[in-house]
């Protein structure tokens, strides 16, 4: 069940009829002939996607209108600023939610709306329910705009419906059942969706609602459209939607504003923790997760509050930066715990890692991740509440959703996809509950083989700073389309340093070279010394370090 294999793309791409043509288009776009061979493997095998790739144009972003239903809301929307009406955006208490939040709210203040912004607490869950519009209506609120939820709230569509309260659900989720029925549904994932990219985020969605806005208030959307797309690169980033297609070029000019000229408040961000470039690394490492450690242990809305305000000061930045650091410690405090319960009890062996007990709602997600990672087994993580968090195994085609499927008659609520899904459950139905994930999990057994893909062998020594350069030019990496992974064999690494609260994370140079393994500071103090052959991806081009996907002696 544990069975990890490496698999490289080298035979595929030597093999390649086009061999002749790839060796010409690297010369052409001036990049090495193996990332090039590599290109080609992930699509980009003709000169026009080429040219898409290294040179992204505004011209690229698709038409807002395609969206169903977005002239009806942007209309209602213009009605609502010039009358005067209170209009109210509810977002979400992760990192897309904050973004899309503020993208939203930002550029309603810009038209001088009348608008206030609320964001759930993880402790009331995700959406906007009926309690929630009542609030609402108690506030002479007419117009609700959702951002990153919606699709699926139809108890509070009949609220508001009830209290005359127009609601435009701007969303990206799956859509379960019937669509909402609200004033006007914005989702690229709707079943009659005209819009050619089916996989922004919420940020993404809210994004495209603020062009519209700009355009039809005939005003130049690219002259105002900078902080806007900032918001949306950390949104999409976050939220690890595709970086294919439309979320590609919004992060490539979001990742070029926020390095050159961001707005205030980032900037002091970036200040603050010494950012002196910002990559998708940047994104996903060090922004994301203070956004998300608001929502997961405090108050998101705190978040939405600071990005709004240009002269937010670094001490509130400072105090946001903490809430990463007590959402890191309480992680690596409750992580600790639960490593050892599986181990005493050898839940390890079973084939779904199952634990229950008095978590944190906030962190159960990040548990049940490392949990997968350590042990490369599905995880699943509830809370004492009965709010479940699953996790698959990276590599892997084991499906967690089919897998909960199965024991759906447990849940109160339930959803996800392949590799993540979350649920909620009565307490007392968890022993129960335990032993019948067990036996779905068998139906997915024979899917469970770790496969690692790695471009080619490739030796750290010969890793060059172009090599860097020519990485750094293909920005911005993420979901399907991910740094290229490439092996060295037969090293030796004498130094080895452990870091973090716990040692969990280890860093050695090979050469002038520095691996650093998040994570995996006990697996490699265990290879101290011995010959060993690793999977690595670059990690900074300015400073030349890598990180450590697997290790082999």
């Amino acid at each position: 069940m544990n069975n990890i294999q490496w698999i490289s793309l080298e035979p595929t791409l030597e093999s390649h009829p086009l061999n002749t043509k790839i060796h010409f288009l690297s010369q052409q776009f001036l990049i090495d002939p193996i990332l090039m061979h590599w290109l080609f493997h992930q699509g980009f095998d003709n000169e026009d996607k080429l040219d898409n790739l290294f040179f992204p144009s505004v011209k690229q972003f698709h038409d807002p209108f395609l969206l169903n239903d977005m002239k009806k809301a942007v209309y209602r929307i213009i009605k609502a600023i010039r009358r005067k009406e209170k209009i109210m955006v509810f977002g979400d208490y992760d990192g897309d939610g904050i973004t899309a939040t503020t993208i939203l709210v930002k550029a309603l203040m810009y038209f001088e709306a009348d608008v206030s912004f609320r964001l759930p607490l993880r402790s009331e869950g995700y959406g906007i329910t009926s309690s929630a519009v009542r609030e609402m209506a108690a506030k002479n609120i007419s117009l609700i705009i959702t951002v990153d939820n919606g699709s699926s709230a139809h108890e509070a569509m009949k609220e508001a419906r009830k209290r005359g309260i127009d609601v435009i659900v701007t969303d990206h989720h799956d859509i379960l059942k019937e669509h909402p029925d609200c004033y006007a549904f914005i989702n690229p994932k709707r079943f009659d969706n005209t819009y050619p990219f089916n996989d922004l985020c919420g940020a993404g969605v809210a994004l495209k609602v603020v062009e519209s806005l700009f355009n039809l208030s005939n005003r130049p959307w690219y002259k105002y459209a900078s902080p806007y797309l900032e918001l949306a690169t950390i949104g999409t980033i976050a939220d690890l939607v595709s970086l294919r297609n439309e979320n590609r070029v919004i992060c490539y000019f979001g990742l070029k504003q926020l390095s050159l000229n961001p707005q205030p408040v980032l900037k002091k961000l970036f200040q603050l923790l010494k950012i002196s470039h910002v990559d998708s690394s940047t994104i996903g490492f060090q922004i994301a997760p203070i956004l998300n450690a608001v929502g997961r242990i405090d108050d998101p809305n705190l978040a939405v509050s600071l990005l709004l305000n240009p002269h937010t000061s670094m001490n509130d930045l400072k105090a946001l930066v903490e809430f990463n650091k007590q959402r890191k410690n309480l992680t690596n405090v409750q992580y600790q715990l639960v490593e050892k319960e599986i181990v005493n009890n050898q839940l390890n062996k079973q084939n779904v890692i199952v634990v229950f007990g008095d978590f944190n709602k906030g962190i159960i997600g990040i548990l049940a991740s490392r949990i997968s990672d350590k042990f490369k087994k599905p995880s699943i993580v509830i809370s004492s509440c009965g709010t479940g968090s699953c996790r698959g195994v990276n590599g892997t085609n084991f499906s967690m959703i089919k897998t909960l499927e199965r024991c759906s008659h447990f849940f109160m609520k339930y959803g996800g996809h392949q590799a993540a899904a979350g649920f909620s459950v009565n307490v007392d139905c968890i022993p129960l509950f335990k032993k019948a994930v067990q036996h779905s999990a068998k139906k997915e057994q024979t899917q469970l083989t770790i496969t690692k893909h790695y471009l080619s062998d490739f030796p750290i020594q010969s890793f060059s700073k172009e090599m860097a350069n020519d990485l750094e030019v293909l920005e911005p990496y993420g979901i399907g389309f991910k740094k290229p992974v490439f092996q060295s064999s037969m090293i030796s690494p004498q130094k080895i340093e452990t870091f973090g609260m716990y040692n969990e994370h280890s860093k050695f140079k090979v050469g002038k070279n520095e691996l650093l393994g998040f994570g995996k500071g006990p697996l490699l103090l265990e290879i101290k010394g011995k010959p060993v052959h690793f999977l690595y991806t670059l990690n900074s081009s300015s400073r030349l370090t890598f990180l450590i996907e697997d290790v082999k002696v």
